[in-house]
C-alpha cells in the first residue's frame, strides 16, 4: 500500500495543469477501482452526503481508490470533527466539506484535520496508517482541505473563507448555490449569476494562494471551467454517466430496430 497522500493531484498542479475528478455516489468498491484505474482523472471522490455510502463501504471505496493509485477523496456529510477524524484515518487524502458559510467554520474545519498544538485531532491512524515510512502528522499536514461555496451566505464571505490558514481552496456547489440565488438547481451552469459567482470565488482563491474547484457533469464543461483558471474539477459522474449511456443504448436499439415505412 502506498503512503497515502494527494500527490496525484499534487503533481498534476505542480506540472500546471488542473487536476481531474471523479465522483461517486454508489457503494461499490469494484466501481470505485474501475474508475480510479480506467477514467482520466488524478482524485475520486466519495460522496457521502447525497452518495449511499456508510462508513464501511467507504472504507472499502478509499482502499480500492487507493489501490490503483488515484488520490481518493471524500465529501463530508458535514462538519462533525469525529466523521473527519475516522475518514482520515481511514485513508482518505482530501476532504470536501458542504454548506460552509463562513471562516470560522472553514477554521473549525482545519482544526478538525490537525493534530495539536495547531488542530485538535486525536492521534489513531488506521489503514492510512499502514504504510511503510507512514508519517501521520506529516500526512495531516498533507491533507487536501476544501469547503464549499454553496449558499449566497458563503459566496459573501469568499474571500474570508479563502484567506484562512490550512484550507486548500474553495470548491463551487452550482447546484445548492443556485437553489440559493433564487435560479434553481442544476449543474454545468451558465446563468450570469453562477459564471459571476465562478469568476468571484476564482479570484478569491488566487488572492489568497489557494486553489478552487467546481463540481461538474460533463468533461466538456468542465475542461471550460479549468481553462478559465479552476485547479480541480469533476469531470466524472456516476450516476450521470451510467444514465446517459444507459439513454444512448436506447436510442442506439431503437434506431437500429426501427422498420423503414416504405
Amino acid at each position: 500500500m502506498e503512503q497515502i497522500s494527494g500527490r496525484r493531484v499534487l503533481g498534476a498542479w505542480e506540472a500546471g495543469r488542473p487536476a481531474r475528478n471523479g465522483w461517486l455516489t454508489i457503494p461499490d468498491p469494484y466501481l470505485a477501482e474501475i474508475v480510479a484505474a480506467r477514467a482520466p482523472v488524478e482524485a475520486v471522490t466519495v460522496d457521502l452526503q447525497h452518495g449511499l455510502f456508510d462508513r464501511r463501504s467507504a472504507v472499502e471505496a478509499l482502499r480500492a481508490i487507493a489501490g490503483q493509485g488515484a488520490t481518493p477523496m471524500v465529501r463530508l456529510p458535514d462538519l462533525d470533527p469525529a466523521v473527519v477524524g475516522y475518514l482520515l484515518d481511514a485513508g482518505a487524502a482530501g476532504l470536501i466539506a458542504p454548506m460552509v458559510e463562513s471562516a470560522s467554520e472553514v477554521m473549525d474545519l482545519v482544526a478538525a484535520c490537525r493534530y495539536p498544538p495547531s488542530g485538535r485531532r486525536s492521534h489513531g491512524p488506521n489503514r492510512g496508517g499502514l504504510a511503510q515510512g507512514f508519517n501521520a502528522f506529516a500526512a495531516a499536514e498533507q491533507t487536501l482541505l476544501f469547503a464549499m461555496i454553496e449558499t449566497r451566505a458563503g459566496l459573501e464571505q469568499a474571500e474570508a473563507m479563502a484567506a484562512v490558514e490550512g484550507v486548500t481552496g474553495l470548491f463551487v456547489g452550482p447546484g445548492d448555490l443556485g437553489l440559493s440565488l433564487g435560479i434553481g438547481p442544476g449543474q454545468d451552469r451558465e446563468e450570469p449569476e453562477i459564471q459571476d459567482a465562478l469568476v468571484r470565488i476564482r479570484d478569491a482563491c488566487r488572492r489568497a494562494g489557494k486553489r478552487c474547484a467546481v463540481h461538474a457533469n460533463g468533461a466538456s464543461y468542465a475542461a471550460r471551467i479549468a481553462g478559465q483558471g479552476y485547479d480541480l474539477v469533476t469531470v466524472w459522474v456516476d450516476v450521470v454517466a451510467i444514465s446517459s449511456s444507459l439513454a444512448e443504448a436506447e436510442r442506439a436499439w431503437t434506431a437500429a430496430t426501427r422498420q423503414d415505412p416504405g
